[in-house]
């Protein structure tokens, strides 16, 4: 829907390759944007495998590609629509910082961390991941924080009392736990959850890592899972350095009351996106998108408008 509103504002028609797994919303998007009045052949959906992609983009009728997705697919449209010379937005993961400091309100960023690490059941590109908080305010975060993340209703998506239901697969929730190992052998600390309960599906438990090597190679990935990292850090310099230290740029939420902090903030961590005292969080006239291996180029607003169009200049 974010790529298709834009793309036909602009002129254009819309071809669809959705992931495999879903090919049911797949087809519900095409319906629903047919049964409202949109001409045959205004928007298509393909039910092709990753295969056929690069042929695809190749084909002299399609003039541009936009993919959300993963950082390795986001690399192999890119490669097949450089080969073909074709404009490409990239919307692909994140590992978003949520930095805390000592003048926020601690209580409601601590309420809002546990909200921004398990929407989605962790699966979204702009989580907050990585907890980042003043050593002035740690403890008392910490508390909270933990103190939410236990408190998480896992269940059964259907029932009303759930707060976060199962991952998106089997496959990813072994993926996940398979990050925690990596993560206790270069000696970091899961203070709990991260566990399989005892329900039938992909769920998982909302964990905590402490300890953390900033240095090490799997604090360097993007966690699409309900398991938040927790860094204590000594100034807002140490923040942004940490912020930043990541290969990827896409939101950012920065809890403070201090003006020159927000300044500070806005300016210089790393990210398509800063959220100032709230959850980031997408909104349509808004431009969404990041920098870094998060990406390129926009969706929403006037900036995704133009990303389908072409710019010329008529001078008389």
């Amino acid at each position: 829907v974010r790529f298709a509103a834009p793309a036909i504002m602009a002129g254009n028609v819309g071809l669809l390759k959705h992931a495999s797994s879903v090919q049911g919303c797949a087809a519900a998007l095409e319906e629903t944007i047919l049964s409202g009045g949109a001409p045959e052949g205004l928007f298509h959906n393909l039910a092709i495998k990753s295969a056929k992609v690069a042929d695809l983009i190749a084909d002299d009728r399609i003039v541009a590609v936009t993919l959300t997705g993963s950082e390795g697919a986001g690399a192999k449209v890119a490669e097949a629509a450089g080969r073909a010379l074709k404009k490409v937005v990239l919307e692909l993961g994140g590992s978003d910082p949520f930095v805390v400091m000592p003048s926020a309100d601690i209580a409601l960023a601590a309420k809002t961390a546990v909200t921004a690490r398990t929407q989605n059941t962790g699966q979204s590109c702009i989580c907050a991941k990585r907890m980042i908080v003043h050593a002035d305010v740690y403890d008392d975060f910490m508390h909270a924080f933990s103190a939410g993340m236990k408190a998480v209703k896992t269940g059964d998506p259907m029932d009303p009392a759930t707060e976060m239901g199962p991952l998106s697969s089997e496959e990813q929730r072994e993926t996940v736990l398979g990050q925690i190992v990596k993560f206790r052998d270069a000696g970091a600390t899961l203070l709990f959850g991260a566990e399989k309960p005892d329900l039938p599906g992909a769920y998982l438990t909302p964990g905590v890592l402490v300890d953390v090597d900033p240095d090490s190679d799997v604090a360097k990935e993007e966690v699409f899972g309900p398991v938040a990292m927790v860094f204590k850090v000594k100034d807002i310099d140490q923040a942004i350095a940490l912020s930043n230290d990541v290969p990827f740029g896409l939101g950012s939420s920065v809890w403070t009351n201090d003006d020159a902090e927000k300044e500070r903030f806005a300016r210089d961590i790393a990210a398509g996106m800063t959220a100032v005292n709230r959850m980031l969080s997408s909104t349509p006239e808004a431009p969404f998108g990041g920098i870094k291996r998060s990406g390129h180029g926009r969706e929403l607003g006037p900036w995704g408008l133009h990303e389908f169009m072409n710019l010329k200049a008529v001078i008389g």
